[in-house]
């Protein structure tokens, strides 16, 4: 009984096999990973490139339009002068002071940042402290204007 077994496993197995080579034979093949024909073949020359691949493509519009120079305009002269800069453009507060060594030392808020400043020193290029007190600072500016920052906070 086994060796009838064995045989119909045999049987059974040839013809899957058989099957698998009809069917492989009548399907079509799978397409190729590489394209061959495609791939570049001898030692001849190759085109260089169209463009780099790691910039960005720029689309074409009024942007990218170049025009030729014209001639110079000059503006034209008018009575009024240019509006001035603004003198005086610093932004800190100032939060308190410490008496140290018979000197006073100011802490200002700039930027979200606290410095601790004394008399004669700079906060930013330009702009000096000039005086300081426990109830404000004076701080002159790059034209010599000067202006009194009072102490911000609790009051007492």
């Amino acid at each position: 009984m086994a060796s009838r077994t064995a045989k119909t496993a045999a049987a059974l197995l040839a013809f899957g096999a058989a099957l698998a080579l009809c069917a492989a034979q009548s399907g079509e093949a799978p397409k190729p990973l590489v394209r061959k024909d495609l791939l570049v073949f001898g030692k001849g020359e190759i085109a260089p490139p169209v463009r780099d691949i790691f910039r960005p493509k720029t689309a074409p519009g009024p942007a990218a339009v170049i025009r030729p120079a014209g001639p110079a305009v000059k503006p034209a002269m008018t009575g009024e002068a240019p509006a001035a800069p603004p003198a005086f453009d610093l932004n800190i507060s100032y939060i308190g002071s410490i008496k140290s060594g018979g000197k006073t030392i100011a802490l200002v808020l700039r930027s979200g940042q606290t410095l601790s400043v004394r008399e004669g020193d700079e906060i930013v290029p330009g702009y000096k402290v000039v005086g300081v007190t426990a109830e404000a600072i004076v701080v002159e500016g790059p034209t010599g204007e000067r202006k009194t920052f009072p102490r911000q906070g609790d009051r007492p």
